[in-house]
């Protein structure tokens, strides 16, 4: 009896911070890459065919095909925001949805599909879930682009050599990145990528009630734009 208390109590800890997942909500999966903006070894501005940023759209499709759920992804992160449970539990099935536990399985096999294909890696990730109404999807897109663009501004002025760029509000950061000839083919992917399933969306209409569909991007086996500087 006494061993049963322990257990209990010890239990009862874990459980407190473990957050129980609610089905009637939408879940989102938060997923970035560790370090890797302040890293050299990787660029996250080109394009061309196996870079980090054609490995990581390719392991987003697939898990947004996989959940039947709409992704966001920009930089080194993506959002999987997903409505129907059904597919998750047969993504990965759990006897009790907490966060602690889905976090855990879903980062692993998160990091494992991309890091198969990757071959500049390993890359490891960041992984965080959250219960959101259903009627706050769209401002999380929303939200979660404003983030995106921020951040892929920040991170091509330093890699420009641009010093502080964090520190500059988002309109001057703007200003400095339209003084660089290649911004220009940069700026399509600046405010992210939306996906639903495994098709890519235009994220403007998709906030406006509209679904646009875009072509895939056509990567190049070596990099022809962008004059990208080291860190």
């Amino acid at each position: 009896m006494d061993n049963k208390k322990w257990i209990n109590y010890f239990d009862n800890i874990s459980n407190k911070y473990n957050l129980k997942m609610n089905k009637n909500n939408t879940i989102v999966i938060f997923i970035d890459g560790k370090d890797i903006t302040k890293s050299s070894k990787h660029n996250l501005i080109i394009e061309n065919k196996n870079s980090f940023n054609d490995i990581l759209e390719q392991t987003v499709k697939y898990f947004s095909q996989e959940l039947e759920c709409i992704s966001i992804l920009g930089v080194d992160e993506v959002s999987f925001i997903i409505n129907d449970w059904k597919k998750l539990e047969e993504f990965i099935p759990l006897r009790k949805y907490r966060a602690h536990d889905l976090v855990s399985i879903f980062s692993q096999r998160f990091y494992k599909y991309f890091n198969d294909r990757y071959s500049n890696g390993p890359v490891y990730w960041h992984c965080k879930c959250s219960n959101i109404p259903k009627g706050k999807i769209k401002s999380y897109i929303k939200f979660r682009s404003l983030t995106i663009l921020e951040l892929n501004l920040t991170y091509y002025l330093k890699r420009k050599n641009f010093k502080n760029a964090g520190n500059i509000n988002l309109a001057e950061k703007k200003q400095k990145c339209e003084e660089f000839s290649d911004y220009k083919e940069f700026k399509k992917i600046e405010n992210g990528k939306l996906y639903i399933s495994d098709q890519k969306i235009d994220i403007e209409s998709f906030l406006n009630d509209k679904i646009v569909k875009l072509p895939e991007t056509i990567r190049e086996e070596n990099i022809t734009f962008l004059d990208i500087t080291n860190l």
